[in-house]
């Protein structure tokens, strides 16, 4: 099921459902693949001229890695066929929309409660 609050956008190709969500592993597949920044691949992204459908195809191939890991490039390709591009584009757009945005209001604490991070306290992560 798809969790708006983690980016998640599910859409149906042929007769099976996929979840497409841009985490920060996806982001770093899609860096990683391209050879540039998240940033410089939505601005690319966003201009037709500069759009290219082999970035449109990486994109969209990470987006479904976190769901469906056994999808190739290959086969994101052949969903993007089956959808269209321009249905595969908005739905890239929206996931990357939701990656973006600050849920943090989306659960919020019960009086009295600490976050778990409150601003002066001691922490278990890296730089605690």
């Amino acid at each position: 099921m798809a969790n708006k609050f983690k980016g998640d956008v599910s859409f149906d190709a042929g007769e099976k459902t996929y979840t497409m969500r841009f985490s920060a592993n996806a982001l770093c597949e899609i860096e990683d693949a391209l050879g540039m920044g998240v940033n410089a691949v939505a601005t690319q992204l966003a201009n037709p001229e500069s759009m290219r459908l082999k970035m449109v195809r990486v994109v969209f191939w990470a987006g479904l890695r976190d769901h469906h890991p056994e999808i190739t490039l290959h086969q994101a390709g052949e969903i993007i066929t089956d959808v269209s591009l321009t249905k595969s584009m908005a739905l890239v757009s929206q996931s990357f929309q939701l990656a973006f945005q600050d849920n943090s209001k989306a659960h919020p604490q019960k009086p009295g409660q600490k976050s778990p991070a409150a601003k002066g306290e001691a922490g278990t992560g890296l730089l605690s």
